[in-house]
């Protein structure tokens, strides 16, 4: 995780929360296991309280009272470093002498890392130039192309050097933006000299790269073949929803969004899994996430008020951890699905069946067809299908296979007709999903993995609710749920036979209740309605 803005936040009154209780940052990181935390350092910004040595030390300190490595990225500026900036530090504009720059760099490299050495907060890895894709330590008006690769190198050098001689345990990386850069970028450092370095680090932001992830994980391990070097995707980031929490625009936008995963929490946990595992099984290190703290409060950037990446961190506009941070406790070993099994269910009771059962919707195709369903018992029937994960469209029960909407298609309320006004939607981002309804209703049946009907897991009930929610579970002991907003936002944790949830605060919508096995996989989901009369 890249935690640079964490410490500027909380001076700026952010509180964050998991499961409705406040709770520090690196306590809830370090509870998903997280392994590494990167802190950017600008040499002297003058323009900001934070990024400075004080700033840095503060977080590496915290990073590593949680059991935390520590990545310091030393932009060698004062400010961002990048594919389109590479400013020099105001105290060494005007150096003309590439071997006094050269100095430059390797004694200021060198003292704040013996400094923080001294004092046990040594970083286990270094960075020496943040996204150094053209020319580093520019003068004003300087050109980032084309490479200057032997004065380039002499710098890289210096800044690797000095590191070694504060510690030779300490793994160094060289970072380029975009993964389609790395092979010849790498090719002309290698040629031009450069292969002191441990470790290639990528950044990889769908918004501006454009391969897929699996492309991302033939590049990883083609680097890591080519230049027998470790590869570290060292930025990354995904939004979990496209709105917006105040006047800042958001850095990332629906140009961020691939086929398969959608701008939601379990979209973006999905990415983030999908491209870890690629990573992961093609020899490279993982992934760090950038700014996953960076939330709305009172104060400003540069950019100005507010965050311009409150849509793709780990917390909600409330502040409230979701899902997407589960990616950290993926089990890296077994390769993530991205298709779902999914199943439809509707209670026919009281309904006149005119020729046979269906549902039909998108996921028929572009032409819609009727998908006869099976009869399982009680009046119910069902029909299973496989999706592919990030897949949504509407679907709608009907009892001939016929287009007239008034004589046969259920008439779906429209509370819950979320498409047209007529049409379910199906949102497909787990393994498994179930849509159970009555006809014609918003209310959904029981249905277990099983389809054992007789209310195996829970009753759940008002639905639609309102003040209340009754959760009583039929089953000898108590029972694994959680209660989530369709943004992935937790809202209740419980493990218990019998529950009532104080729901008068929740706003009116659509919510997910889920039952969990003693491992946390899910056994059965059901949507629950909130009304507000």
């Amino acid at each position: 995780m890249d935690l640079s803005y964490l410490n500027e936040m909380e001076d700026c009154g952010a509180v964050y929360y998991e499961n409705g209780s406040t709770k520090d940052v690196y306590a809830i990181f370090q509870g998903y296991q997280n392994q590494v935390v990167r802190f950017r350092i600008w040499h002297n910004p003058d323009w900001t309280e934070y990024g400075n040595f004080a700033d840095v030390k503060k977080g590496i300190t915290r990073a590593k009272l949680a059991g935390m490595k520590v990545l310091l990225d030393f932009h060698y500026s004062d400010t961002w470093a990048d594919p389109g900036n590479q400013l020099r530090p105001a105290a060494w504009q005007g150096i003309t002498d590439l071997d006094i720059l050269v100095d430059s760099v390797y004694n200021y490299t060198f003292q704040l890392l013996n400094t923080l050495k001294t004092e046990n907060l040594m970083p286990e890895f270094v960075q020496i130039g943040n996204e150094t894709n053209g020319n580093i330590l520019l003068e004003e008006g300087e050109s980032l192309y084309p490479n200057n690769w032997s004065r380039n190198v002499k710098l890289f050098k210096a800044g690797i050097q000095a590191t070694k001689d504060v510690d030779t345990s300490i793994k160094t990386v060289l970072h380029v933006s975009d993964p389609d850069n790395g092979d010849w970028w790498f090719s002309a450092a290698k040629s031009n000299g450069l292969s002191e370095f441990d470790i290639i680090g990528l950044s990889y932001y769908p918004q501006w790269h454009k391969q897929t992830l699996a492309e991302v994980g033939t590049i990883v391990k083609s680097l890591k073949t080519k230049f027998e070097k470790s590869v570290w995707i060292v930025e990354t980031g995904f939004p979990w929803t496209l709105d917006n929490n105040g006047d800042a625009g958001n850095i990332l936008t629906g140009e961020s969004l691939m086929d398969g995963y959608l701008a939601t929490a379990q979209g973006q946990k999905n990415f983030l899994i999908n491209l870890n595992y690629s990573v992961i099984s093609s020899g490279g290190m993982g992934t760090i996430y950038w700014e996953p703290a960076w939330v709305t409060t009172s104060c400003s950037t540069i950019w100005g008020p507010g965050s311009h990446y409150e849509n793709a961190t780990f917390f909600d506009f409330d502040n409230q951890l979701h899902q997407g941070i589960e990616y950290l406790t993926y089990d890296y070993s077994v390769a993530p699905s991205t298709s779902s099994q999914v199943t439809f269910y509707v209670d026919m009771t009281g309904v006149t069946i005119v020729e046979d059962v269906y549902v039909t919707g998108d996921f028929t195709g572009t032409n819609w067809q009727f998908m006869k369903m099976t009869a399982i018992g009680n009046n119910i029937y069902k029909y299973t299908t496989t999706l592919q994960k990030g897949e949504e469209g509407a679907f709608i029960y009907t009892v001939k296979a016929d287009w007239n909407m008034a004589l046969y298609h259920e008439d779906v309320p429209e509370e819950c007709a979320l498409l047209w006004g007529t049409h379910r939607k199906y949102v497909i981002e787990g393994d498994t999903e179930v849509y159970a309804y009555k006809w014609s209703s918003c209310e959904e049946i029981t249905v277990s993995v099983n389809d054992n009907l007789n209310n195996l897991f829970t009753d759940v009930y008002p639905n639609p609710f309102n003040e209340r929610l009754h959760i009583k579970t039929s089953l000898n002991g108590s029972q694994n749920f959680q209660i989530m907003g369709m943004d992935g936002r937790l809202l209740i944790k419980e493990t218990s036979d019998e529950s009532f949830v104080n729901t008068s605060i929740w706003k009116e919508g659509i919510y997910l209740i889920q039952w969990l096995n003693g491992h946390g996989q899910i056994l059965e989901s059901r949507k629950i309605v909130k009304t507000i009369n």
